[in-house]
C-alpha cells in the first residue's frame, strides 16, 4: 500500500472513530509502529489530526472544519478520479461548462486536455491553470478573492461575473451530502458561489465521493432534487440508507461502472 493510500485509510478511520490507538492502526494497515508514527506526524503536519499520547485525534470536530487542501487531494484519490473520468462522458463539444473548485473538479480538468471547442468556466486557480494548458478550450477565470488554504476564489465580485453568464452543465463540488438537510458546504462564502452557480445553469452534476454521503456539514448550498445527476463511486453501497436514495428523483451514477447508478 502506499503512502498516500494508507494516509486516506489511517485519516478516514481516526475521522470515523474520533480517536485512535496506535496499536490500532498498525493492525488496521499491518505496517511497522515507526511507519504508523510517520504517518501520524505527516497527516499532522498538514493539518489532519492531532497526535496524542499513544494516538491520534481527529480535527473533525464540527461542521465548520475543512482539511487543507494537500490532504484533500490525497484523500479517496482513486475514488475521484474515477468520478472525473465518468463525469467527462457527459461533456461535449460546443457546450459551456462550469467547473466549480474542488478536488475532483480538478481531476475532471486533467481530464479535459485532449478535448477542444469547449468553454470552461471556473473560480479555481489550480482548475484555471490545468484548463490554459489546452489552447483547444476557451478558458474564462471568474475574479474575487481567493480563500485561505484552497484556490478558490469567492466574494461579491465572483458572484457578480456569474450573474453575467448562462451555462449549458456545472459540475459541483460540496463537503456534505445528506438525503433530508441537502447538499452542504463548510464554508459560507463558498456556498453564495456554489449557489449562484446552480442558478446559471441548465444541467447540474454533483461529483462527490462516497465518504461525502450520509454526513453534514455547515451550510446548506441546496437541496438534493436542485441537481439532476450525482456521480459517486461505488462506496455508497456502505450506506445504511441506502434505499432511500434509490427512490430520489436525481439520477445517482456510479463510477466505474459502463450504465446506470444504485
Amino acid at each position: 500500500m502506499l503512502q498516500a493510500e494508507r494516509a486516506e485509510k489511517i485519516l478516514q478511520f481516526i475521522n470515523e472513530k474520533g480517536f485512535a490507538k496506535t496499536t490500532e492502526l498498525i493492525d488496521l494497515c499491518q505496517v511497522s509502529k515507526p511507519t504508523i508514527i510517520r504517518d501520524l506526524q505527516l497527516l499532522e503536519q498538514r493539518g489532519a489530526i492531532i497526535r496524542t499520547h499513544g494516538g491520534a485525534k481527529s480535527m473533525k470536530k464540527g461542521t465548520n472544519f475543512e482539511p487543507k487542501q494537500s490532504i484533500k487531494e490525497q484523500f479517496a484519490y482513486e475514488s475521484k478520479k474515477q468520478i472525473a473520468r465518468r463525469a467527462k462522458q457527459y461533456i461535449f463539444p460546443g457546450e459551456t461548462i462550469l467547473l466549480d473548485s474542488g478536488t475532483t473538479t480538478l481531476m475532471l480538468a486533467e481530464e479535459l486536455r485532449d478535448m477542444e471547442n469547449v468553454t470552461v468556466i471556473t473560480n479555481d486557480i489550480k482548475v484555471a491553470m490545468v484548463i490554459a494548458e489546452n489552447d483547444g478550450i476557451e478558458l474564462v477565470v471568474l475574479g474575487g478573492q481567493k480563500r485561505k488554504g484552497v484556490y478558490s476564489l469567492i466574494g461579491p465580485i465572483t458572484e457578480l461575473m456569474i450573474d453575467q453568464f448562462h451555462v449549458d452543465k456545472v459540475f459541483l463540488s460540496a463537503d456534505a451530502l445528506h438525503i433530508d438537510k441537502g447538499i452542504t458546504n463548510a464554508n459560507i462564502e463558498e456556498s453564495s458561489v456554489k449557489k449562484a452557480f446552480i442558478n446559471i445553469c441548465k444541467e447540474r452534476f454533483l461529483l462527490v465521493d462516497s465518504n461525502k454521503f450520509d454526513s453534514i456539514s455547515f451550510v446548506k448550498i441546496a437541496d438534493i432534487d436542485e441537481v439532476q445527476t450525482i456521480i459517486t463511486d461505488e462506496g455508497i453501497f456502505r450506506s445504511s440508507d441506502l434505499e432511500s436514495w434509490k427512490k430520489l428523483s436525481v439520477e445517482v451514477i456510479l463510477a466505474g461502472k459502463e450504465e446506470g447508478g444504485i
